[in-house]
């Protein structure tokens, strides 16, 4: 029996097969000792490989448990054999070199097999990430789902309709139309007590559509006032209750006010306009400390100042401010006790006038006042409204509200810009029932309109109430156009409340002269039961004074005037309720002040009737442009044959103009 020989430390987890006649020796560059007692030199992790491991590139399900198979055998540790069973075979040395070979494998193995299950451990984790995901089929009895119900999930929001031709943000694109149906009476809606008292004094009962709508938008609630609100757009036809609907929230939210300040301005563009929003006030804060006044050039500067700031004087100044824009310019920039600091509310009427002229850039002036800081002084209001969450305001931007408004509201988004709305709402009323108004402001089912009226539906919001009757009448030729209006007038049963609209203040002046001098001759049939009355008629004109405009207005609204003729000058904001019969003498110049002028009649739900005189070269572009406004009257426009002219009608037409003639020339 040969002796066992210490293992060569180079030797262990080497790959190379010792031959069965080779003998281990020492290597002569292995100048590390032997260990004591005998004991072997374990072999070093660095230099044990796994060459079947590293060569594995796919995941094999196969592959991955032949390797731990053959782990796991290789990791058995045979039971030590009798020594003296060594050598007992056949060939002795070839058993012994044999046994040799089998213990130095399992002494490598037991000595290395932590550092090759980290390694194994490592591969197998990247194979794994780099190779396909497929991982072995296991029988896993499955577990039923629990807890994976469908949750209920909210009602969906209705698709709007949007023109993918516009460029025009929704809010303009998609107007909320207020059904005219819905009239209910003021008590339902939040108002004070006083002010419910007042509409009840002047017999107002029920709203209006545009009340209706407005009301609960613009009413004071019990969220703070540092709250962020809407800011409105209203487009609704004239006398439909455009002021009172405006009105009344800011009463509301003023009424118990403590200090007075300038807490709300409303801009109009005509003076006239401004004394009747102010009477209008007046009516409804009877019995209010509150103090409304206008700024509208009517007189002096130094006069108006006293009347609309608190001063030594005595003067508890306005909380409600009228103003014209060139006014309140002058105001801003050469009054230094005038501010917008406590602003609450910015009232813009007749918004389509106001944003198509500059009038001194009154747009970005009034925003730079908005935008100046709060005073020092005034960050203490007494209570920190942070401490609720809500952000302290740090100027009057920040809690002022917009409301603008209009018969023909525009939707040019660069005029609207200098407003800067916050979450701007555009509400839409024009007595059409309710029905939603289509993105091209057209009806729908009317497809033959021209592409240039469309794209002017884009822009602007136009509609006409639903009490007024409109007819058309030609005029082939344009010299007797005041003889065919005379006849008309002479042969209608309608006496007075009658307003004619003209281009030019020189053609308002030469048909009075001319209605006068052909209703002297008795001209047509006698009027029933006024046989010896004459027509009497005035003219308000931008050349006449405004004293004189205002005295011709009154007597118009008190049917001492039968007939008061006027450039667009009174097609804007004058509430005329007598006025029964709107004549177009000349064409307007477009279907804004076409709806502007009729809607000085069928007013707050009365009824009212239009004429248009339209000469032969015009006609296309009439039923072009203003025949294709949007009605709520079935009827629409009725086409009418123009009265006969015999030869005694033009015998006077031709006296009537030769006297005008010598009058003109001072003959």
């Amino acid at each position: 029996m040969s002796k066992k020989r210490k293992r060569d430390p180079e030797t262990v987890g080497s790959n190379a097969e010792v031959s069965a006649d080779s003998k281990p020796q020492k290597s002569k560059k292995d100048k590390s000792k032997p260990r004591e007692n005998g004991d072997e030199r374990p072999a070093s992790p660095e230099k044990v490989t796994f060459a079947s491991l590293a060569n594995v590139t796919e995941t094999d399900p196969s592959t991955e448990e032949n390797v731990a198979e053959g782990l796991n055998d290789s990791m058995e540790v045979d039971k030590p054999e009798d020594p003296k069973s060594i050598g007992a075979g056949s060939d002795g040395k070839s058993g012994s070199k044999k046994e040799k070979k089998k213990k130095k494998k399992d002494e490598d193995l037991s000595t290395g097999h932590l550092s090759i299950l980290s390694k194994f451990d490592k591969y197998r984790a990247q194979i794994l990430e780099s190779g396909p995901k497929t991982v072995a089929k296991e029988d896993v009895p499955e577990e039923p789902l629990q807890g994976l119900h469908p949750l209920p999930q909210p009602a969906q929001v209705p698709v709007q309709k949007v023109d993918p031709n516009s460029a025009l943000p929704s809010y303009l694109s998609q107007p909320t139309t207020v059904p005219t149906s819905q009239r209910p009476p003021f008590s339902s809606f939040n108002l004070p007590d006083l002010l419910l008292h007042r509409l009840e004094n002047l017999g107002f009962t029920d709203t209006f559509p545009v009340q209706s709508a407005l009301l609960p938008l613009l009413l004071p609630d019990n969220r703070p006032p540092s709250t962020p609100k809407a800011d409105l757009l209203v487009s609704a036809a004239t006398g439909s209750g455009k002021t009172l609907s405006y009105l009344l929230p800011i009463l509301a939210s003023l009424i118990n006010r403590i200090v007075p300040h300038t807490y709300a301005l409303i801009i109009v563009p005509t003076h006239e306009l401004a004394t009747q929003v102010q009477r209008t006030a007046h009516s409804l804060a009877a019995g209010t400390s509150l103090k409304i006044s206008t700024a509208i050039g009517t007189r002096s500067f130094e006069v108006e100042k006293d009347h609309i700031i608190a001063n030594d004087t005595g003067s508890t100044g306005a909380d409600i401010l009228i103003a014209t824009p060139g006014r309140l310019v002058e105001h801003i920039r050469n009054n230094p006790q005038f501010t917008l600091r406590h602003l609450q509310w910015l009232v813009v009427d007749e918004a389509d006038r106001l944003l198509s002229q500059s009038f001194q850039d009154w747009v970005e002036i009034v925003g730079d006042e908005l935008q100046k800081p709060f005073p020092i002084e005034d960050g203490n209001i007494g209570f920190d409204i942070t401490s609720v969450g809500l952000r302290a305001p740090k100027r009057a931007s920040d809690i002022v509200r917009k409301v603008i408004l209009s018969a023909t509201m525009t939707r040019d988004v660069g005029r609207l810009a200098g407003l800067k709305l916050r979450r701007p709402q555009l509400i839409a009323v024009d007595d059409i029932g309710g029905h939603e108004i289509p993105i091209d402001g057209s009806d729908n089912e009317d497809q033959d309109q021209d592409q240039e009226t469309a794209d002017k539906g884009l822009r602007e919001l136009n509609s006409l109430p639903s009490t007024l009757e409109e007819h058309y009448y030609p005029v082939s030729n344009a010299t007797q156009k005041p003889l065919v209006l005379a006849k008309l007038l002479s042969d209608s049963n309608t006496k007075s409340g009658i307003l004619i609209f003209t281009k030019s203040n020189e053609s308002a002046s030469r048909l009075a002269r001319l209605l006068e001098l052909l209703f002297a001759k008795k001209l047509g049939k006698k009027r029933k039961g006024n046989s010896t009355k004459d027509w009497s008629i005035a003219v308000s004109t931008s050349d006449k004074r405004k004293k004189e405009i205002s005295a011709n207005t009154a007597k118009f609204k008190a049917s001492t005037i039968d007939i008061l003729i006027s450039t667009d000058l009174m097609g804007r904001g004058v509430d005329l309720p007598n006025a029964q019969l709107v004549i177009n003498y000349d064409s307007p110049r477009n279907e804004k002040d076409y709806i502007h002028r009729v809607g000085r009649t069928a007013r707050a739900g009365n009824k009212g009737i239009t004429w248009s005189l339209v000469e032969d070269s015009e006609a296309r572009w009439w039923w072009a442009g203003i025949g294709k406004v949007r009605r709520s009257n079935s009827e629409g426009v009725s086409k009418e044959s123009a009265p006969e002219l015999n030869d005694e009608a033009l015998e006077i037409y031709e006296g009537a103009l030769e006297k005008l003639g010598r009058e003109v020339r001072g003959s």
